[in-house]
């Protein structure tokens, strides 16, 4: 069937090949190393070791996952080169230092779907920033980039804020799916599974800033196939690049 006939049906082909990139981390070195280069957020160096290791290659968004007391973490991510690239990428730039923490002969990589259904149910799980901009201008406080939660507490009586965090979260993450038109979220389906405030830097020798740090685990519904393969690729939400808004798929 032609790619024509597929869009008629609902049906839409990726126009890039994306993969969905593994490999292991080893986290004594990945620390030894950001030591040496002086960076203090785990988030921002993963985004300076792959962008050095990988150049233009580098997956992203990707998702760093470091468990305690483990000498070794995981990495996911989207990119579009598959792992052979990335190897060969990496025995080009990347230094010694680096090739310890992300061994490039661990690298995996699987292709994922060219074709997406509308009205197809996926399970997925994100790591998000739910952060909200507004004007110094604005009424109640001042400042450029709040919390979600706090944004709306702040209109309340100090112990009276009616909705949960969870609640605010979800509304969140359902105005960056409609935004981009690529998919519903299913909002009686989706929990806030893990949520801690952390410090962030973006740039080197940049200040730190806290914010939110959530996990959300829902079930989604594509309403627009090339819409959906563009929000797979890119991610949802803010500081993409640094370790946020990768969607992990599963059943739904």
């Amino acid at each position: 069937m032609t790619d024509a006939a597929l869009a008629d049906r609902g049906t839409v082909v990726a126009s890039q090949p994306l993969f969905m990139i593994r490999t292991e981390v080893a986290l004594r070195e990945f620390r030894r190393w950001m030591g040496i280069k002086r960076l203090q957020d785990a988030d921002h160096a993963m985004h300076c070791l792959l962008t050095e290791s990988f150049g233009e290659l580098a997956p992203r968004p990707f998702r760093l996952m470091m468990p305690r007391d483990q000498s070794r973490g995981v990495l996911y991510g989207y990119a579009q080169a598959e792992a052979t690239a990335l190897r060969n990428a990496a025995g080009t730039y990347a230094d010694p230092s680096q090739l310890r923490i992300l061994s490039a002969d661990r690298i995996a990589s699987k292709p994922m779907p060219s074709v997406w259904q509308a009205g197809n149910r996926l399970g997925f799980e994100t790591r998000i920033r739910p952060i909200a901009r507004r004007s110094r201008n604005a009424d109640h406080r001042p400042g450029t980039e709040w919390d979600a939660f706090q944004l709306e507490a702040i209109r309340y009586p100090k112990g009276e804020m009616p909705r949960s965090r969870e609640a605010v979260y979800t509304d969140w993450l359902s105005e960056q799916f409609n935004r981009r038109g690529g998919a519903q979220l299913d909002r009686d389906r989706t929990k806030l599974v893990s949520f801690q405030r952390t410090r962030a830097v973006r740039r080197l020798h940049a200040r730190h800033s806290e914010g939110p740090d959530a996990v959300m685990r829902g079930v989604l519904t594509i309403m627009n196939p090339d819409a959906f393969s563009h929000l797979l690729a890119h991610g949802i939400g803010r500081h993409r690049a640094y370790g946020y808004g990768m969607l992990l798929l599963r059943p739904a």
